[in-house]
């Protein structure tokens, strides 16, 4: 089965088109700040410009970007794992490597999720792409890319879940591919829906499982370059440093984001003052409607600084045509499904994790979206941690 994205949303796209890693988009740690996972037995430690081996050394920095020679202006991420040049410089590891992930910059529940790589050989080799949740619970676990150097014809994909006792279960499968991926660009996906995870090899589906219960909190992005460990086994004379996993892209894609701004008329709409936009506060009206979904209200204060309140029901803030003014959302409320549609123009940003890049938390602690047209848009109440892909359509 071939794949198919007709229909879907780009929601986040890294082409890594600039001179060096974007870290307002990359972590290179553990959302908890560590550098390995020694329960996997692993030997590297994963280093960025902010350890103090690369102060040190720089030359052993594992990120790199050099330009795409198939496609002009963009690039190919390089992360370099090479042997550590002082132990006491890597927590007492032996090898030198790099990890990116998008914890707290982008998560998603569900989609189709890809990273065009080409990974090392080498026994003790370990490149990996993989989802974790936002919450930093664990399991589940989503693996969309395992190799092991010492056979590059063969990658491994799976996911990892707790069942309703809490016990930890997996199913890791081995894809053959009948070629060596480590001699060339390859793109490996997985598509998660509340039903089934199924793996792609270059669009052509490999495998595809039921999907496990209790897997659906959004989950963030990681990639990296692990050496050694309790699965690969440790490098050995034949391995070969320094060894690089190349990625082109990492691509995340949306299964129902709209495609267009509607074009009825907000059920309450402001004027070019400063107006207080308040829907129904009954649970059981209907009659402030625009989607034809009961008890959900439309917002769209236009011009000047704008209070608004949907009241009950899954609510969307409508920010279609600017100056929009600087906006405050007093009853935002993530978990009943409130939404901020917003056009590319306004906001200044192509897909979710640009716009979360321009979200800071103020002072008292609410998150504050800044747009391109001068304008901003307050939650009231509610911290920028709080917030994820399923509260705003970019359209």
């Amino acid at each position: 089965m071939s794949l198919n994205l007709d229909g879907y949303s780009l929601t986040f796209s890294d082409e890594f088109a600039g001179s060096y890693l974007d870290t307002s988009i990359w972590g290179t740690q553990y959302w908890w700040g560590g550098r390995t996972l020694a329960s996997n037995g692993e030997m590297q430690y994963f280093a960025d410009r902010s350890t103090p081996v690369i102060q040190q050394n720089p030359a052993l920095d594992p990120f790199s970007i050099v330009a795409d020679p198939r496609e002009a202006g963009d690039g190919v991420l390089t992360i370099t794992a090479r042997p550590s040049p002082d132990p006491g410089l890597t927590d007492g590891l032996p090898y030198v490597s790099g990890l990116i992930n998008t914890h707290g910059t982008f998560s998603q529940t569900y989609g189709y999720f890809e990273i065009s790589a080409q990974v090392p050989s080498g026994q003790g080799l370990w490149p990996a792409f993989w989802l974790l949740p936002q919450s930093g619970n664990w399991p589940p676990e989503i693996d969309v890319l395992e190799l092991l150097g010492h056979d590059p014809a063969t990658y491994y994909v799976g996911s990892h879940w707790t069942d309703s006792r809490g016990g930890h279960f997996y199913d890791t499968q081995g894809i053959s591919a009948g070629v060596d991926l480590s001699q060339d660009f390859h793109a490996y996906g997985t598509l998660w829906t509340a039903d089934s995870i199924t793996f792609y090899l270059d669009g052509t589906a490999v495998y595809s499982m039921q999907m496990p219960a209790g897997m659906s909190e959004p989950m963030y992005l990681l990639a990296g370059l692990a050496v050694g460990g309790n699965w690969p086994g440790a490098p050995d004379e034949t391995t070969r440093f320094p060894a690089e996993f190349k990625i082109d892209y990492i691509r995340a894609w949306s299964l129902d984001t709209p495609s267009s701004i509607p074009t009825t008329t907000p059920s309450l709409k402001g004027t070019s003052g400063a107006d207080l936009l308040v829907g129904d506060a009954n649970a059981n009206a209907l009659n402030d409607i625009v989607f034809a979904y009961s008890g959900n209200d439309t917002l769209e204060g236009l011009r000047g600084n704008d209070t608004l309140a949907g009241g009950h029901g899954a609510d969307t803030f409508l920010y279609r045509t600017g100056p929009s003014g600087n906006d405050v959302i007093v009853d935002f409320d993530p978990m009943i499904g409130d939404a901020v549609r917003v056009t590319k123009a306004i906001l200044g940003q192509k897909n979710f994790s640009g716009l979360y890049r321009m979200i800071k938390d103020n002072p008292a602690g609410d998150a504050v979206l800044k747009l391109a047209d001068g304008g901003s848009i307050t939650f009231e109440g509610v911290s920028k941690a709080q917030l994820g892909y399923d509260d705003f359509f970019i359209v």
